[in-house]
């Protein structure tokens, strides 16, 4: 029972990262490949601190990491299979999305 808590309360703190919008874009924008904090914050329309600060959560939570190529820092998900959570969530929440658009119009 510990462990299923343990596992719960991890899962928890992820989800509270990625309830900030800010940090859900940039985990969509890094689902899509690596990138340079430059091109996330111009990406985002925000200051490079901005997105450091966001990237720092991000990577507490074990959902980034950073590294260097060719003298430039580049930031990237942890696990390629989390392009493919963000393309699910894109998918369902896109249907959502269209179904509240729709229950508007009716």
């Amino acid at each position: 029972m510990n462990d299923d808590r343990q596992r719960y309360a991890i899962h928890a703190a992820v989800f509270a990262a990625l309830a900030n919008p800010t940090r859900h874009e940039l985990m969509h924008l890094l689902c899509d490949g690596p990138r340079t904090p430059s091109e996330l914050a111009e990406a985002l329309d925000v200051s490079r601190p901005n997105v450091s600060q966001h990237l720092a959560v991000l990577q507490r939570e074990g959902l980034v990491k950073r590294s260097r190529q060719d003298g430039r820092v580049l930031w990237e998900v942890v696990d390629p299979r989390l392009s493919e959570a963000c393309k699910l969530i894109d998918e369902i929440m896109g249907r959502e999305l269209a179904d509240r658009a729709h229950a508007l119009e009716n």
